[in-house]
This record gives C-alpha cells, sequence and structure tokens, in this order.
C-alpha cells in the first residue's frame, strides 16, 4: 500500500474531469468540508 494512501491521511488533491469535460480540483468539490468519492466499474 502507498503510505500516501493510508488510512486516516489526507487524500492528495487530485484534478478529475467533470461531466462537461472541465478539470476539477477535489479541494474544489469539497468546499471545504468532507468529501466521499465512490469509484465503481460500470458495465455500459
Amino acid at each position: 500500500m502507498n503510505p500516501e494512501l493510508a488510512p486516516g491521511n489526507r487524500f492528495p488533491d487530485i484534478e478529475l474531469l467533470d461531466h462537461g469535460e472541465n478539470q476539477r480540483r477535489l479541494s474544489e468539490l469539497a468546499g471545504g468540508g468532507p468529501l466521499v468519492l465512490n469509484f465503481y466499474r460500470g458495465w455500459w
């Protein structure tokens, strides 16, 4: 396991594409509060 992703550590502030193909930082999405990410594999 990567030590940066150990339980209790802060998740890195990465950039992802939103539904409009715009880059967004996780810190922008969280708005200063907690943020839950759910990654799942779709079959579509």
